[in-house]
């Protein structure tokens, strides 16, 4: 660490400076990574896998009863971009002088275990995953299972790293899924991306039942984890309203074509898995019905950004004060508070005007001085007004 400069008094200046160290830059510890300011993007991957009977080809009987086996790979990616006001939790108005205490209580934590509990976006990570299974196959027990664990206390269906639906969720932030469909209008990027969306909107709504905040003004004894607050309005004449508001984290959802691959599948033949531009490796008397097929397939890379936002619920409120408009004062006590208001501010600017005369006089010293007059300092006497 370099010492600090030997600073001498300068008579002339009346100010002894201070030269603090300058210290190295991260000479106490490694810098820090910079902050990044773009938007965090919770991933979710997709596969819709397509069975299209192949046409008979031409003048041969090796490839009667074939079937192209298409898969498309899709990657939804949630960017948050902001956050929002949600639905109001709870309302309180205090009149003036008044004080009051709260009891927030989170229903999440008094009905679940420790081992049990998860942050809210493995929350709402997994009823994406149970959704999704409810959508596509019809079986909800996914999503009967992800409901029961949160109250039950079973961590079998809670994302310790356990296969379901749309994957291994031992990671917040990443998911898979797989899915037949039966026309290639399903497979359009558009199409998954609405159908994503609903299911997205639909575990938000879950997620926000779950985690339900209960706030009251009386102690509920039966409460096992509260939150105690203490508000108090100090205004005289006003009163106070407070709107207590769940808050959102606002998502843009695009989803993007990542892979596309196809088997074609027969009596006598079989091929490898290939992506559409590996064409030229099947039979010549595949490749044009086989293109036809693979002709209104998205393409790899196709992007697609939703219209519509997705909003998830956060743990914990915000508690958003107004002032009331009307005054709750008799017309003369509100002018006596008027008038004392008047009075401090007047004597703040006598303050200040008294400042300003002692820059002045200041000044005025100094012009002496510079002029060689070494005289006593003397205020000029008043002028006087002859009665």
């Amino acid at each position: 660490m370099p010492d600090a400069t030997t600073q001498i008094f300068d008579p002339t200046d009346g100010t002894t400076p201070v030269v603090l160290p300058v210290l190295e830059e991260c000479c106490q510890a490694p810098c820090d990574p910079p902050w990044r300011t773009k938007a965090s993007c919770i991933t979710f991957t997709e596969t819709k896998t397509l069975v299209v009977d192949l046409p008979s080809a031409p003048r041969t009987n090796d490839f009667r009863g074939g079937q192209v086996i298409i898969s498309v790979t899709y990657e939804h990616r949630l960017c948050l971009v902001g956050k929002q006001h949600g639905g109001l939790a709870y309302t309180l108005t205090l009149l003036p002088g008044e004080k009051m205490t709260f009891y927030q209580s989170d229903r999440y934590r008094r009905t679940t275990s420790e081992t049990a509990r998860f942050s809210v976006q493995t929350t709402f990570a997994q009823f994406t995953s149970a959704l999704h299974q409810q959508r596509n196959s019809n079986d909800s027990s996914a999503l009967t299972q992800v409901l029961n664990s949160t109250s039950g206390g079973d961590v079998s269906a809670g994302g310790l790293g356990i296969a379901t639906p749309l994957g291994v969720l031992g990671v917040v932030g990443g998911s898979e899924s797989s899915s037949s469909h039966s026309s290639t209008n399903d497979l359009s990027t558009h199409s998954s991306s609405d159908q994503f969306v609903s299911v997205a909107e639909q575990a938000s709504q879950y997620t926000d039942m779950q985690r339900s905040i209960t706030i009251s003004t009386f102690e509920d004894t039966e409460s096992v984890s509260t939150t105690q607050r203490t508000l108090v309005n100090n205004n005289a004449c006003y009163a106070v309203n407070y709107f207590v508001r769940k808050v959102l984290d606002v998502y843009v959802v695009t989803t993007k074509v990542i892979a596309v691959t196809f088997q074609v599948k027969a009596a006598k033949f079989v091929s490898p898995v290939l992506t559409p531009d590996e064409i030229g490796q099947l039979p010549a008397a595949l490749r044009a019905p086989v293109a036809a097929i693979l002709k209104g397939l998205p393409k790899v890379g196709e992007v697609v950004e939703h219209p519509r936002v997705l909003t998830v619920p956060m743990d914990g409120v915000v508690y958003d004060p107004e002032l009331s408009h009307c005054s709750s004062c008799e017309p003369t006590l509100e002018r006596a508070a008027l008038i004392k208001l008047e009075r401090e501010q007047a004597e703040a600017q006598k303050i200040g005007l008294e400042l300003q005369l002692m820059e002045l006089e200041i000044q005025r010293r100094q012009a002496l001085l510079a002029a060689g007059t070494l005289d006593a300092f003397e205020a000029a006497p008043a002028s006087t007004v002859p009665a």
